[in-house]
């Protein structure tokens, strides 16, 4: 009987982990700029690796679509048009007002404790004027919120949009030019109406929020 294992490199699946983590971190921090290409040979010498984990690496961020492959061309930093920009924030507005829906009322202690420390944790960063930084916590802030809402399918959901929320800029917009502070108080506001058990209500500021118009006709970026 063959061994279903047999063949597998584990040492070169680990690099390819560690590679896909490397680039995916830049991409998010902007390091790496859309449209920028991504030549395997170069990642290959600065990480002092060979190419195949890097081409391993780099075929699953463009499967995630964090990365762009042209054919005869190469790899690119994924760029977007309006249009899919557009899909995006459609997607992300439907997700996160049933996300809010559902978590309305059933918010675990435990929980709701982690989101506050997050929205603490926005505000210092706001004062170290640490914008990556900020970005990560409102991804975290957003993610954790989906999770709570008890529907197993909405995490698997928010996975297949967050690379392209990521590479968008649609949360924590670097060109945002208003009070970081408010934004963080955006979401102590979204933090308390999960508590308030009104599901419509909890629903209509999640999708404000997410559409970029919170219900106040401020605009929102995270």
């Amino acid at each position: 009987m063959s061994d279903p294992l047999g063949g597998v490199d584990l040492q070169r699946g680990l690099l390819s982990d560690q590679i896909y983590d490397i680039v995916k971190r830049m991409i998010k921090t902007s390091q790496l700029e859309p449209g920028e290409q991504l030549v395997e040979s170069q990642l290959a010498r600065r990480l002092q690796v060979s190419q195949a984990p890097v081409r391993d690496a780099l075929k699953r961020l463009s499967h995630e679509g964090l990365v762009t492959h042209v054919r005869h061309q190469g790899n690119f930093v994924a760029q977007y048009s309006d249009e899919e920009v557009q899909q995006a924030k459609v997607a992300r507005v439907a997700l996160e007002a049933l996300a809010g829906r559902l978590t309305c009322g059933r918010l675990a202690p435990e929980t709701r404790s982690t989101l506050e420390k997050v929205i603490d944790e926005m505000h210092g960063a706001v004062d170290e004027a640490d914008l990556p930084g900020f970005r990560e916590l409102d991804f975290r802030f957003h993610r954790a919120v989906v999770e709570a809402s008890g529907n197993t399918y909405l995490p698997r959901m928010w996975d297949i949009i967050e690379p392209s929320l990521r590479a968008m800029h649609l949360l924590g917009d670097p060109e945002f030019s208003g009070d970081w502070h408010q934004v963080a108080d955006w979401h102590r506001g979204l933090l308390d109406v999960l508590d308030e058990g009104d599901p419509d209500a909890a629903s209509a500021l999640f999708e404000a929020h997410a559409a970029g118009t919170l219900l106040d006709g401020e605009t929102p970026v995270g």
